[in-house]
């Protein structure tokens, strides 16, 4: 080989390499965007397991909350149960106080 042909050969690997530089370097910077792109993604999915996080609490409170209510329905449901009781026994009470004058009323009249 003459000095002319190697100097194509050194030109023509030269180039090579300064293409491949040139393509890594796009390639790099490629992957760059992409690891930026990532990072961005990476904070809204926490973003969003924050505010999923935050849901799951608030629907842990409103289910308790239903919990205290129901048990305050069944409270008031028995409570509710427990005064038609006692209207039932006054209410007998009363019936028979009623007769109780009723009958005395009459003995004191048929004694008159």
């Amino acid at each position: 080989m003459n000095t002319e042909e190697l100097t194509q050969v050194v030109t023509a690997h030269q180039s090579a390499i300064s293409r491949h530089d040139i393509e890594l370097a796009d390639v790099r910077l490629t992957l760059q965007h992409v690891g930026e792109r990532l990072d961005s993604v990476g904070e809204r999915l926490d973003s969003v397991g924050e505010r999923l996080d935050s849901v799951g609490e608030r629907l842990n409170n409103i289910g308790e909350r239903l919990d205290r209510v129901t048990e305050q329905q069944e409270a008031t449901a028995r409570q509710g149960q427990l005064n038609q009781e006692a209207i039932a026994t006054l209410t007998a009470s009363i019936q028979d106080l009623r007769n109780l004058v009723a009958d005395y009323l009459q003995g004191r009249s048929n004694q008159a």
